[in-house]
């Protein structure tokens, strides 16, 4: 019996230490804001559109504890996946780029830069917009 137990206490510890999918997936609303940790992905309601954020590639903004001559800026790829076509698109915080036949508006980068404080590529998070063009 304790052979038993042990083997199934081997089991379900395994089960605990699965590590979740890099990739995860979501849905989201036309002209509805949603957000994104790195590798995820939203399929887009009543369109063709898959977005994945891939990763932050700049990040230059000006912390929010400094006063700064410039505000700086803060760029993001993502993989654009439609009915038949794939692409990349990078944006700045605040700007908008053509997906197919949608716009897709990248409104937020998270969390702020702030003096002292390295921003880990998985902590970022960004709130993204998609609408028909």
């Amino acid at each position: 019996m304790s052979r038993l137990a042990a083997i199934l206490a081997c089991l379900s510890l395994a089960g605990c230490s699965a590590a979740p999918s890099a990739e995860s997936s979501a849905v989201a609303d036309l002209d509805t804001p949603f957000t994104l940790a790195p590798g995820a992905a939203a399929t887009v309601s009543s369109t063709p559109l898959k977005v994945r954020f891939v990763s932050v590639t700049e990040d230059s903004r000006c912390p929010s504890d400094a006063t700064c001559v410039w505000a700086g800026e803060v760029k993001v790829r993502f993989d654009i996946e439609g009915a038949k076509s794939r692409s990349q698109i990078e944006l700045r915080e605040g700007d908008s780029g053509a997906a197919g036949q949608h716009r897709l508006t990248l409104m937020k980068v998270e969390p702020p830069a702030v003096s002292g404080v390295q921003i880990t590529p998985q902590d970022y998070r960004v709130t993204l917009k998609v609408s028909n063009e």
